[in-house]
């Protein structure tokens, strides 16, 4: 298992592969994991994007359980997409939840995410953050 966590992540971390990995911590404890990279061509043409549009995709979670329904997550997500929208090269910041996962799409909304439409044979919500790309008013307490 580690070693597959390993061939995965490996070139992530040394900047190989232009998927940029983030570990959540809560008081110096690991609690949760974000990334975030450039939405590919054909995922954007497949979603309805215009490929002149600069979109960073973003997968995140909490993987202890006892800091779900806390609101950790809202400001953990709140705190990462404030950032990425204020990069200069993004346009959009787009997920795509599964439409079964309401406390996730539930965290989205309260973080200024649209819901577009729905994708994968209606599986999930394709949502949307327009950027903001204004570096001055990126939130003090991000740290990467």
């Amino acid at each position: 298992m580690l070693d597959q966590v390993k061939a995965k992540y490996k070139p992530r971390v040394n900047g190989e592969v232009h998927v940029y990995p983030f570990i959540v911590e809560l008081d110096t404890m690991p609690i949760g994991f974000m990334q975030y990279y450039k939405l590919a061509q054909e995922i954007q043409a497949e979603f309805g994007y215009p490929s002149t549009l600069n979109i960073c995709g973003i997968d995140q979670f909490i993987g202890v359980p006892e800091y779900f329904n806390r609101g950790i997550g809202t400001t953990m997500f709140a705190k990462f997409t404030n950032t990425l929208s204020h990069l200069k090269d993004v346009d959009l910041i787009a997920l795509d939840p599964e439409v079964s996962n309401t406390r996730a799409v539930r965290c989205y909304e309260k973080c200024g995410f649209k819901k577009v439409k729905k994708v994968h044979n209606e599986t999930c919500w394709l949502m949307e953050l327009k950027a903001k790309n204004d570096l001055n008013d990126v939130s003090k307490d991000f740290m990467c």
